[in-house]
């Protein structure tokens, strides 16, 4: 997760950088700028305060993107694609027990989606979506990527064997997936977020309710 703690500019020497340099540097825009967006929000966000957070020049900063417009675009896109962030992965689910692994994926869809990281995080980019439409779509292809893959390959699976019918897996994913996280989400983005227990309950019953449809 994206640390609270203020800034820690670093000195850097002068002449052309190393490679590793270079990648820290990147790293470190992306990083800062990322905590820079979340604490204040893109119209409180400054190529200045990012240049001088990262522990660069402003001049530097320009060099590698020519506009505020472009870093959230690159640590929006670079933040959605991590698997680490907010909150790590889990590891996948075996695919042999079909009510077993879809309760496994969807509990690691909720859990990433009411991250208090990422509840700020949408919050901005749905404050933002006017300005960056592609983004935003992009955003939410690439945050259920991964998880879409893995409910259209278990539904695949079971399919072959007859147990459910599933002759479109890619679209039944995308619903399930839309169904456990993609309303909570929304909701607490709002501010109103469900307690544990009662999230659970929800989140099991559209499961049976998932299962339910797809019997043969």
């Amino acid at each position: 997760m994206v640390s609270s703690r203020p800034p820690q500019p670093r000195t850097r020497r002068s002449g052309r950088p190393s490679r590793e340099e270079t990648e820290r540097l990147d790293r470190d825009v992306r990083q800062h700028a990322l905590r820079l967006f979340l604490d204040l929000g893109y119209e409180g966000t400054s190529m200045d305060a990012i240049a001088r957070a990262a522990g660069t020049t402003k001049a530097s900063l320009y060099a590698r993107y020519p506009s505020k417009e472009a870093v959230f675009n690159a640590v929006f896109e670079w933040a959605m694609a991590r698997r680490d962030w907010p909150v790590p992965d889990p590891e996948a689910p075996g695919l042999g027990d079909l009510e077993g692994a879809l309760n496994a994926i969807a509990d690691a869809a909720v859990r990433r989606a009411l991250d208090p990281t990422m509840i700020k995080f949408s919050r901005i980019a749905i404050a933002q979506a006017s300005r960056f439409p592609a983004l935003a779509r992009h955003g939410q292809m690439v945050a259920f990527w991964p998880r879409h893959q893995l409910v259209a390959d278990l539904l695949r699976r079971h399919a072959a064997t007859g147990a459910i019918a599933a002759e479109d897996p890619g679209a039944l994913a995308e619903h399930f997936l839309g169904m456990v996280s993609s309303t909570p989400a929304r909701l607490a983005s709002f501010g109103i977020i469900r307690a544990p227990e009662e999230q659970e309950r929800h989140t099991r019953e559209i499961v049976r309710l998932f299962l339910r449809a797809l019997r043969p």
